[in-house]
């Protein structure tokens, strides 16, 4: 389905058992997507193999946005669903319940702590928070783009989510945490556009 550079970009964590991978992919490719694509699918992976993601970190991110309808809270729970579904036959009863759990950590981004596992997962989703003005700034157009609402509701809603995530901790891991200032710069210069 995915060209051959694509797919080395995207680490499947169960060799024996690729099944998923063709249905996940054209999950990820669905044409309505702009933000919530095989680009975002590439960095959290990237982000999670650099914080030292195991095999359910990694399963979870596969399938953490899976399901995708502009609908926060409700997709989260569809693609914890079919996490049994796609990995039943994989991996054993509690490992499923623990990739679920870590798909459904993305709806807030809050791992307790000491949940390790939960912040690789949470702080790869929102790794391109940290990125490079540019790339942040292109992931802010693709959200808009995907969510498709006039501007002026985008502004609204959009500083609400700005302002939510300035409000507390942004990484939860230490690289993730080295990576705050600049993803807190990028905030902020999107709040300030927004009032403008």
């Amino acid at each position: 389905m995915a060209d051959p550079t694509v797919l080395k970009a995207l680490p499947w964590p169960l060799p024996e058992h690729r099944a998923p991978v063709d249905g996940l992919l054209a999950r990820w490719s669905e044409p309505g997507r702009r933000y919530h694509t095989v680009q975002h699918l590439a960095e959290c992976l990237a982000a999670a193999t650099q914080l030292g993601a195991g095999t359910d970190e990694l399963l979870a991110l596969w399938l953490h946005d899976a399901v995708h309808t502009n609908t926060p809270g409700a997709d989260e729970a569809a693609s914890a669903r079919l996490v049994g579904e796609l990995l039943g036959g994989a991996i054993g009863p509690s490992r499923l319940h623990e990739v679920s759990r870590l798909v459904l950590l993305t709806a807030a981004h809050r791992p307790v702590v000491g949940d390790r596992a939960g912040a690789i997962v949470c702080d790869a989703d929102l790794w391109v928070l940290g990125a490079e003005p540019a790339r942040y700034a292109e992931s802010v157009a693709q959200l808009q783009a995907e969510r498709g609402l006039p501007d002026a509701t985008w502004r609204q809603v959009r500083w609400s989510q700005v302002t939510a995530r300035l409000a507390g901790p942004i990484f939860h891991t230490a690289a993730g945490q080295a990576r705050e200032p600049r993803a807190r710069a990028n905030l902020r210069a999107e709040r300030a556009d927004l009032a403008g």
